[in-house]
């Protein structure tokens, strides 16, 4: 059984392919039209299509529209529709109000026709909607390779809930409980985000920014607007999520700060505090799904599921023995869940034992196609006999390099072959980064990849996760250890942390482990292959990159470029 997934409907626009059961491609449609998360969630575009993404998956497995079974949609509009209420505290026309969810309604409503006309195939027939937090949920049940897992989905809004708390039963997820707007942890991240002057898709900078802050300052002034218990109690009058001004949160913490104002010492406080909240919330949601649905392993998903220390939190002090999450719980995901949900929805048991193979789904390249983006680009490379033993030497050297291989991630962080390395242990490296190459706030950290079977030498992973190679935890670094690692250690002690194995990976197994063997540290600064830009995707936007910015030699395949 052949079938497509789509998410189009808010952002993180992306496709997915699943055949059997088996995920055989997957991108997000940033990566290919190069604008950030896709397109921007407007009231009126939801049936704006991932075209690109779309014509990646079909081509990678060699099928024409015609062969499709079903095509899976990550959205339910008529659970929009029967649930949805609207906001009076909202601009006419846009989100929340009477004129933008009839727009809303209608961009829907386009898209059978609209994907018919993309396919050339009239496919209405064979459409599934699928309950945006179900898709979430299916993204991470069925790959975590355990049936009966509890499930938890958190985001800023689905067709109208905020979460969603349940279970698998067999190859079914069943919905125990949820919250409703303006219940939304993910929306209060969005909002807060843009007041402290970044903008609402920044949950990452503020929660890099909350280690550097005190969370006592502001703990009792937010928890009168979000609540302080196991549950969230927000209150929308104190946010006006969907109002473009931020009056409310102006007269409770002052002036909001502009993007190119300094970050105040209450700036600083704010995010440590959001985050505490954070915590604490995320830990009250878990425990009450377990008490819904007592199991080993729970299955973490949506856009929260992106904040590291929470999810280090929730490993180590939740109810669960096991945390789950996959390389995309954002709404890049969802493509893959809605395809999943479909395919499953058809079996009456698991077919074959689940894997969490999702993570490199997307285009990979021939050496031919390689040369002729080197030819067009003007740049001259040669090819390497070893190309991660001579750049594991480069990085030992001081140098930033670009490393281009194989398949592409899935998912908002690059795993190693979408990669900037560089030396972990020069003191300086991380400054230079964030000022020269990537152009973005000196606060903000860098990770290790770190050789999975060397991991626990050098940082405290706690209970055992297999979403560590996704670089979804910030853990301790071990006593005594961290000044040899300077430049992929916070400023809390702390490391966001991506396990890397030979099965997994074995050309980025094989960099880290030749870096090793000339330094002793077996792991290397990792960031995405991107400045201010969705992450790269292919040769020619590597090289684009390459040119563009302070990188010191591109590896691309076995192709090695340098500058001079």
């Amino acid at each position: 059984m052949k079938i497509l997934g789509i998410n189009c409907v808010y952002h993180e626009s992306s496709a997915a392919l699943v055949i059997d059961g088996d995920v055989v491609a997957a991108a997000e449609e940033e990566r290919f039209n190069r604008v950030k998360h896709g397109k921007p969630a407007l009231v009126s575009n939801a049936d704006i299509l991932p075209e690109r993404a779309l014509a990646f998956c079909l081509e990678r497995a060699g099928i024409v529209p015609q062969e499709l079974d079903l095509v899976a949609i990550a959205f339910e509009p008529r659970l929009r529709r029967d649930t949805f209420r609207l906001d009076p505290l909202s601009v006419p026309g846009d989100w929340g109000s009477a004129e933008g969810e009839a727009d809303f309604a209608a961009g829907l409503a386009r898209i059978p026709e609209r994907l018919s006309e993309l396919l050339g195939v009239d496919c209405e027939a064979s459409i599934r909607w699928i309950p945006h937090h179900l898709a979430h949920a299916a993204s991470a049940y069925y790959p975590c390779g355990e049936e009966g897992a509890a499930v938890l989905v958190v985001d800023g809004i689905g067709e109208s809930a905020t979460a969603l708390l349940g279970g698998g039963n067999g190859v079914l997820i069943e919905s125990h409980g949820e919250l409703s707007y303006p219940q939304s942890v993910g929306f209060v991240w969005e909002k807060l985000s843009a007041y402290l002057g970044f903008s609402p898709y920044d949950a990452s900078k503020v929660m890099g920014l909350a280690s550097y802050g005190n969370p006592h300052t502001y703990t009792a002034a937010l928890a009168e607007i979000v609540g302080d218990g196991p549950q969230p109690a927000v209150r929308s009058e104190a946010f006006e999520f969907r109002l473009p001004h931020f009056d409310a949160l102006e007269k409770r913490f002052g002036p909001r700060r502009l993007p190119t104002e300094p970050l105040l010492e209450r700036h600083i406080d704010l995010a440590a505090a959001l985050q505490s909240w954070n915590n604490r919330t995320i830990l009250g949601l878990a425990e009450r799904t377990y008490a819904l649905h007592p199991t080993r392993t729970l299955c973490f998903s949506g856009g929260v599921a992106l904040n590291c220390t929470t999810n280090w939190l929730l490993k180590e002090e939740g109810p669960f023995s096991r945390v789950h999450i996959p390389s995309a719980p954002h709404d890049g995901g969802t493509a893959i869940g809605a395809a999943l949900a479909a395919y499953y929805a058809t079996q009456p048991a698991f077919p074959k034992p689940a894997t969490t193979g999702c993570e490199y789904t997307g285009p990979e390249f021939t050496g031919e196609q390689i040369r002729a983006a080197f030819a067009q680009a003007g740049i001259v490379p040669r090819r390497s006999p070893d190309i991660a033993r001579e750049v594991a030497r480069r990085i030992a050297g001081g140098e930033v390099v670009g490393w281009f291989q194989g398949r592409m991630e899935l998912g908002p962080r690059a795993l190693g072959n979408r990669s900037l390395v560089a030396d972990p242990r020069d003191p300086g490296m991380r400054d230079m980064l964030n000022e020269k190459v990537k152009h973005r706030e000196a606060f903000r950290p860098f990770a290790p990849s770190v050789l999975a079977e060397r991991a626990r030498d050098w940082f405290d992973l706690g209970r055992d996760s297999d979403s560590y190679q996704y670089m979804l935890f910030t853990c301790p670094v071990r006593p005594g250890l961290a000044a040899r690692i300077p430049a992929v250690v916070h400023v809390d002690g702390t490391s966001r942390v991506q396990t890397v194995s030979r099965e997994a990976n074995p050309r980025y197994h094989r960099l880290i482990s030749e870096f090793e063997e000339l330094t002793g540290v077996p792991m290397v600064l990792n960031t995405s292959f991107n400045d201010s830009e969705p992450i790269v995707c292919t040769p020619a936007d590597a090289l684009a990159t390459f040119r563009s910015t302070r990188i010191d030699a591109v590896a691309i395949g076995d192709h090695l470029a340098t500058r001079g």
